[in-house]
């Protein structure tokens, strides 16, 4: 897996203070999260992200993981965003 950046940084209510900045920490998160229990979106997620090799694909799987991170309720979201809403 390439070391791919995440921009904007993802926040999540796990680790407020901890940004997910790469593919790589994402990764992290939903094999953390999910342990012995990958459910089909989370596989699906983290192919997407050891698959990403062209800065594209990184994007795409960085928008991938902002999705399962939300269906997941772990999005942070920041109180600037909850305004706009």
């Amino acid at each position: 897996m390439a070391e791919h950046a995440i921009h904007p940084p993802i926040h999540l209510v796990t680790h407020p203070d901890e940004p997910v900045r790469s593919l790589e920490a994402a990764a992290k998160v939903i094999r953390r999260h999910a342990g012995d229990q990958l459910d089909r979106k989370a596989e699906h997620v983290l192919h997407q992200i050891k698959s990403a090799a062209t800065l594209e694909q990184a994007e795409a799987a960085g928008k991938a993981f902002r999705a399962w991170a939300e269906a997941e309720g772990l999005l942070l979201v920041p109180p600037e965003d909850r305004k706009r809403a």
